[in-house]
């Protein structure tokens, strides 16, 4: 059987947690919620999965790859953020009479796909509305579906009384089959508030979500009834005198005088300092607790403080307090032929700037140069390029950027605000910037995603056929213009 997930939420209603993760990442004691939607469809004998994506598509594929760990054969296809499922399925080239699970995957469940596709398959004619927890399960049934996929559209609706009742209308219309509910067992989180995500992590960290438990191995503590979950490669101090329990993931650091209390999540590669006080909080990937600090009711994320009651979110900008935890990169993630090619250009682009500079004072009514900035490892550079329509030529002076090892010379582009990529991701020369005419934003990001998944050799046959298309598409619209005047 073959199930397709949808895990294009834009998570805004997390914001600003969205802008470090898209829903379907997001870790729930120390597993991201695709990973526990992964986990349910293997226990159902699902074998066959396409995942639904949007433009975070890099780090879902970074951390799921081929589903070899599941036993799964997994694909990928691109949509935009949250797009309406009644417009992807027919982009899929489904079989109209196989049958295929539906399914939300950034959302979390109880195991249940195994006893909704079972129960499915004895009512195939029927339209099945999974009901879990008394909230909408984010899963459904093709064909038998295929007239209400919009039930499975974000946000999820649940209002069933009155969505069964349209239902049930629709059926009536189209005289087709009829409609049944089942009920799973189980808890279920939609994850659309800050406060919900806490409560999941929580509910994860006391064992009460049915049918899942955290990572790790288990470690007692003061609390006769709960402990830690632990992750490899940790060191904390004595767990077995802290009245707490909850999480820690892989590679992390607890002074063994920080006080714990109630709930505790710990994310990987932390780094909790002396003499801190921790009490019902949660403490993301990659994060920094500087000494002393006391921390309540309160989601760390890097450098964010959130406290999920009053939706209330602090950036600190000194690192002694809160911060990301992370190595200084070096430049040498910059190939060698990536430097020797900029250079070789950068000096040949030296020869050609008094030519260049006639052709742009000439050619332009505003200003013979255009100023950009690009933000690389919290540092934002200044830079600016030629005012000249060959895009190409326009940008050799931004070359010492890929010759100081800052960018590579082909990837996505950094000149965009708002960008969640690492800086090996970004390049001088890419489809948006060879792109000579302006898209909407939403489209730049589709473009920038199709690039990078693309095999590496076909990246740059792609840019020069594009560079050649672009090029096309102006003379096509200068002689448009002139045609007009």
């Amino acid at each position: 059987m073959q199930a397709i997930i949808f895990a294009n939420r834009n998570g805004s209603e997390l914001a600003p947690l969205n802008n470090y993760y898209c829903p379907a990442l997001l870790p729930i004691s120390n597993k991201s919620v695709i990973e526990y939607t992964l986990e349910d469809l293997a226990e159902a004998g699902v074998k066959r999965v396409k995942l639904v994506v949007s433009p975070q598509v890099n780090e879902i594929k970074a951390l799921v790859g081929k589903g070899e760990l599941w036993g799964l054969e997994v694909d990928y296809f691109l949509s935009k953020e949250q797009e309406d499922v009644s417009k992807i399925i027919p982009r899929l080239s489904l079989d109209k009479t196989e049958s295929v699970l539906l399914a939300r995957g950034d959302m979390l469940r109880s195991p249940c796909i195994n006893s909704f596709l079972q129960f499915s398959k004895q009512m195939s004619q029927s339209f099945v509305i999974a009901k879990l927890d008394n909230q909408n399960a984010g899963l459904m049934m093709l064909p038998a579906a295929i007239k209400h996929t919009e039930e499975l559209n974000w946000p999820l609706s649940n209002d069933h009384a009155q969505h069964q009742d349209q239902i049930q209308e629709k059926i009536r219309n189209s005289s087709m089959g009829n409609t049944v509910t089942q009920v799973l067992h189980g808890d279920c989180f939609m994850l659309n508030s800050l406060d919900e995500y806490m409560q999941a992590n929580q509910a994860m960290a006391l064992k009460k979500i049915v049918g899942a438990t955290p990572k790790g191995r288990y470690c007692s503590s003061a609390d006769e009834a709960n402990g830690f979950y632990i992750g490899s490669k940790t060191k904390t101090g004595q767990l077995r005198m802290q009245n707490a329990w909850g999480v820690i993931g892989d590679n992390s650091w607890i002074d063994e005088s920080v006080n714990m209390q109630q709930s505790v999540i710990v994310g990987k590669n932390c780094l909790i300092e002396a003499k801190c006080s921790l009490k019902n909080c949660i403490i993301l990937d990659d994060s920094y607790v500087g000494q002393g600090l006391n921390v309540s009711s309160a989601i760390i994320c890097k450098d964010m403080l959130l406290t999920p009651q009053s939706g209330a979110a602090i950036k600190l900008n000194d690192d002694s307090i809160i911060a990301r935890n992370h190595n200084e990169s070096s430049n040498n993630r910059v190939k060698k032929l990536d430097r020797l090619c900029a250079l070789f250009l950068f000096m040949l682009g030296l020869l050609l700037s008094p030519a260049l500079l006639l052709i742009s004072l000439t050619g332009s009514s505003k200003s013979w140069r255009i100023k950009e900035s690009v933000e690389l490892n919290n540092r934002v550079y200044s830079c600016w390029r030629w005012d000249l329509k060959p895009l190409f030529i326009s940008r050799l002076p931004q070359l010492y950027l890929v010759i100081t090892g800052q960018l590579k010379l082909f990837g996505r582009t950094p000149f965009l605000k708002q960008q969640q990529l690492t800086s090996s991701e970004y390049g001088l020369y890419g489809p948006l910037q060879l792109l000579p005419f302006s898209v909407p934003d939403e489209e730049k990001t589709l473009i920038e995603t199709e690039f990078i998944l693309s095999k590496q050799k076909s990246r740059y046959c792609k840019l020069i056929k594009q560079s050649f298309s672009y090029a096309k598409h102006q003379q096509i619209q200068t002689h448009s213009e002139l045609t007009r005047d």
